[in-house]
């Protein structure tokens, strides 16, 4: 389906906060594809395809084939294979390849163009041309698809993102370590993050941290200049908490710069005698942090 992203898994970000393990970022997605099979009818024929083509930056994988049959042939109308892919461009819900290929064993220039889940359906059209031929020949159908299923899918185009990991200094001598990404794309805002504070003096097997901060999902993120503040309903010690986070991007390609910054806050979002707010911020001790306004790596 359209933007069928729920079916496309991003890695989860792991923190193991007292080790130090984990790990920041993504799995890597196709930056679109199409794919699919089914029929479409052509007059009183059918029109058989399958289609599995992906674009990674500016690489194509995969190809197309198309075959009309009609019920009292003995052999296939019309045969199109894809043989050197050109392009695929997605807008939305709708998707044009182009490719050079065979029809009916003729050297051909191709163009496939689908339309996944309208109100009515998928729709296909297949268009063939001879690259040599003078002759204003052309193969050309189209229409609903009645049997079987395409999938158009394009990757949300990233508007900003900030990730980062490292310490901070907090009080009693403790050290805050955390790890993040969160990205504000087409499609909506994602990431999560990982927070602990702990004592590095603690010798007790049992001594447990002060504070254990899990943001599943960021819910909201905006980014001014250097500055990424993001935040969304998340964990405190285990118990519900609004958790908001400002990230600082001090890097300086000029020269110099003062160290990147971090600060957390969680407030509690149900009301009890166990539960306290949680604070902290400051310059990085260890770490990094990056805030890129647009794409960028």
């Amino acid at each position: 389906m359209y933007r069928r992203t729920a079916s496309i898994l991003l890695a989860v970000v792991a923190l193991a906060v007292a080790s130090g393990s984990g790990s920041l970022g993504q799995a890597m997605i196709p930056d679109a594809y199409v794919k699919g099979s089914g029929a479409i009818q052509v007059g009183a024929n059918l029109g058989l395809f399958e289609i599995n083509v992906v674009r990674t930056g500016a690489i194509l994988n995969g190809g197309f084939r198309y075959t009309e049959v009609a019920s009292n042939a003995t052999r296939p109308v019309a045969v199109i294979v894809s043989r050197v892919l050109k392009s695929l461009v997605v807008n939305g819900n709708f998707a044009t390849i182009t490719a050079e290929g065979l029809w009916n064993g003729t050297p051909s220039n191709l163009t496939v163009e689908c339309l996944d889940d309208t109100p009515s359906g998928d729709w296909f059209h297949i268009t063939a041309v001879p690259i040599a031929s003078q002759l204003p020949v052309i193969y050309d159908a189209a229409g609903g698809v009645i049997k079987g299923d395409i999938v158009v899918f394009s990757r949300p185009a990233a508007a900003g993102y900030t990730k980062g990991y490292g310490t901070i200094a907090t009080s009693n001598s403790g050290v805050g370590k955390f790890r993040f990404w969160a990205e504000l794309t087409s499609a909506g805002v994602r990431g999560c993050l990982n927070y602990v504070d702990y004592s590095p003096a603690a010798v007790s097997p049992i001594a447990r941290p002060k504070a254990v901060i899990y943001l599943p999902r960021v819910e909201t993120l905006t980014i001014v200049g250097k500055t990424a503040v993001f935040g969304g309903r998340g964990t405190l010690n285990g118990r519900p908490a609004l958790i908001e986070v400002k990230a600082i991007d001090n890097t300086s390609p000029s020269g110099p710069a003062l160290p990147d910054a971090f600060f957390i806050k969680a407030t509690p979002l149900t009301a009890d005698s166990v539960t306290a707010g949680y604070e902290a911020g400051g310059p990085l001790t260890s770490g990094d942090i990056v805030v890129a306004p647009r794409n960028g790596g």
